[in-house]
């Protein structure tokens, strides 16, 4: 069971439970309670009936202290922004698409669903999954992303950014570095930065790829059980302070150097 498709505007609701179809908001303006009271019954294509599979929730705008939505076998769609202390669990083959998340805290699981997320401002998110692929694009803050069986796509990290697959792929843009820590226990990692970062490299996996636009300092390098382990310094950096550790014990780990505008991913 899950909620019927509705939508609203922008809201100003200190707090907003949604589970199982029903939506209830405490100390809600009389605009806001307006809204709610205004929910209207799930929609469906010709010739569907009626389920979980067809069930949808959209939001355009909301502001709010905190945010619950539980979903089961339906979407999850954020069209506009959503502020506040967020948290949302998709269950089944549920799937969140959010347009730009900024609040505290943000708490988003997936089971066999894909999680996307366009813009993510907080000051601590946890995002994880346990077959969807976890795909985002530009991530500010403390960032923590768990999967199992899917692959993480991240098109630009700012900050602390510590995500890990069990079997899947990790592609990463590391714009601005706070810190950096990757792992893909069966898969492999590709780690994309620009020329002029400052960063102290650990890279470490079945094998090491690293092109010749990359200039490191103070490189070794070394072997370990069947893989092998590069450390060196990129731009001077503080060995302390600003770190890249990418580890694929299975795989191959990919350095590149991309400009900003690369990772961008253009379209014509």
């Amino acid at each position: 069971m899950f909620a019927p498709r509705w939508g609203w505007g922008l809201g100003c609701l200190r707090q907003l439970r949604v589970w199982d179809g029903e939506a209830t908001g405490r100390w809600a303006c009389r605009a806001c309670q307006a809204r709610l009271s205004g929910l209207g019954g799930g929609e469906r294509g010709p010739g569907s009936e009626p389920g979980p599979a067809h069930r949808t929730l959209k939001a355009w705008e909301l502001l709010s202290q905190k945010l619950h939505v539980q979903a089961k076998g339906g979407k999850v769609i954020c069209l506009g922004t959503v502020y506040g202390n967020i948290d949302i669990c998709a269950s089944d083959k549920s799937t969140v698409t959010v347009d730009k998340l900024q609040g505290s805290a943000v708490n988003i699981s997936t089971e066999d669903g894909l999680l996307k997320a366009k813009y993510l401002y907080t000051e601590s998110s946890f995002l994880s999954s346990a077959a969807g692929d976890i795909t985002l694009g530009s991530v500010h803050g403390n960032i923590t992303l768990e999967n199992k069986m899917g692959n993480i796509t991240v098109d630009s990290s700012s900050g602390y950014l510590k995500a890990s697959t069990h079997q899947g792929a990790l592609d990463v843009y590391v714009s601005q570095l706070g810190k950096v820590e990757l792992k893909s226990h069966k898969g492999s990692i590709l780690v994309k930065v620009p020329s002029s970062l400052q960063a102290h490299l650990q890279l470490s996996g079945k094998e090491i790829d690293m092109n010749s636009e990359v200039h490191v300092q103070e490189m070794a390098e070394a072997q370990k059980d069947d893989g092998v382990i590069i450390t060196g310094l990129m731009n001077q950096a503080n060995k302390h302070e600003k770190w890249i550790k990418a580890d694929a014990p299975k795989g191959t780990v990919s350095f590149r150097i991309q400009s900003w505008f690369q990772s961008l991913k253009l379209q014509d």
